[in-house]
């Protein structure tokens, strides 16, 4: 009774499992709780937006409680890393009350579980598998392509998303529909029913907006480790890699803004169905005050506007600084490019080689040319066609 539950939140790339971890930290019950991320992207984005307020941590560190595992950490180093992390939670005093952990979307599910169940003060308590409502009724059809019940797709990347997704729900002592305000009721019915064909020993959970809490899962008993390592060694996968082999991550950095039409363009002609998930924060030219949360995983895009850049807030347009909140400000820029100040673009993107390379090329070419610059710093206006108003999620 004293050994410390592990809620492992797993699923493939974008079907929403970060967005529910930062609807779960704001509940006060699990502000003491300890948090692993693991990202395959060396940039650590889940862990920054998870860290709130706090330094984002270290990779491979533990930092108030947080600990970023990204890059070889939720690669090759995963083992390793996650028994070093779990020993430096044993550690924390007071003993948090419960372990988070958030995996990589390109994680393969049984070299997780047993990373997370090799320190016998922990316990695991849900193995949680997000899928995306809205991916699984435009890509897999409502999951019978999952379940094999429909023809093999023409794609090879859908299907080999299907085989990923296939083998995460195989594991799952607990599935969560995400986004499920996306889809009519009559087919969010038909997906439960698929989903509970193929792991009938599982609960299914829906979720819009992350309005599903932790404490609605308290009902489901904890996985049996054994059924578990069976299950394993029925799909031979004890000795498979930690993640997809032929799934990687690049990283764009940029601190030219992109051209708002142009990059509204690519996406919707150069998008190809094997990048899987982009995510990262970007600037637009037509909005050079907003700091924005690019997150992209099949065919939907979402833009989350996150804060202010400091080079825009400087200009104290609203008079609500004093003025040595102005020199301080003033301060810190001088470090920051002459230009664009502290704007900037850093996008993780995640998906088979050759459309990850295709897709990395056209954003290069919606980025600003020279001229473009010179008209935005003329206060020029540029053809904006992405949505204008803001919707409020709590």
């Amino acid at each position: 009774m004293s050994r410390i539950p592990i809620v492992t939140l797993c699923g493939f790339l974008g079907s929403g499992k970060t967005t529910l971890l930062r609807r779960w930290r704001r509940d006060e019950a699990l502000s003491d709780a300890a948090l692993i991320v693991h990202d395959l992207s060396e940039f650590g984005l889940d862990a920054e937006l998870l860290s709130g307020d706090s330094p984002t941590p270290e990779a491979g560190h533990l930092n108030e409680r947080v600990a970023a595992l990204h890059g070889n950490h939720a690669r090759e180093k995963l083992h390793t890393s996650v028994g070093q992390t779990l020993a430096d939670i044993a550690k924390i005093d007071p003993a948090p009350p419960l372990v988070l952990c958030e995996s990589t979307g390109a994680a393969r599910p049984w070299p997780l579980i047993a990373a997370l169940i090799q320190n016998d003060q922990f316990y695991l308590r849900h193995f949680i598998v997000t899928v995306d409502a809205l991916n699984l009724h435009r890509d897999f059809s409502d999951g019978q392509t999952i379940l094999g019940d429909s023809n093999t797709s023409e794609d090879a990347a859908l299907d080999h998303a299907a085989k990923v997704l296939a083998e995460q729900i195989a594991f799952a002592t607990i599935i969560i529909l995400t986004k499920t305000d996306t889809v009519p009721q009559s087919v969010l019915q038909a997906q439960v029913a698929t989903l509970q064909k193929i792991q009938p020993q599982a609960a299914v959970g829906l979720s819009a907006h992350a309005g599903l809490l932790l404490p609605q899962l308290d009902a489901t008993p904890a996985p049996k480790i054994s059924v578990l390592k069976r299950r394993a060694d029925q799909l031979n996968l004890t000795l498979s890699a930690s993640t997809l082999e032929d799934v990687n991550a690049s990283v764009l950095r940029d601190p030219r803004p992109f051209h708002p039409q142009r990059l509204f363009d690519i996406c919707q002609s150069k998008l190809g169905t094997g990048l899987y998930r982009t995510k990262g924060f970007l600037w637009l030219a037509s909005r050079p005050a907003h700091v924005l949360l690019w997150q992209q995983s099949g065919s939907q895009i979402a833009l989350e506007l996150t804060g202010f850049w400091k080079a825009e807030i400087v200009h104290n347009r609203d008079g609500k600084l004093l003025d040595e909140e102005v020199e301080h400000l003033k301060e810190k820029l001088k470090s920051e490019h002459p230009i664009f100040g502290d704007r900037h673009n850093e996008l993780t993107l995640i998906g088979l080689t050759a459309a990850r390379e295709a897709f990395v090329s056209a954003l290069e070419e919606a980025r600003c040319t020279d001229d473009e610059i010179e008209a935005w710093q003329r206060r020029e206006e540029f053809p904006d066609p992405w949505p204008q108003t803001l919707r409020k999620i709590n």
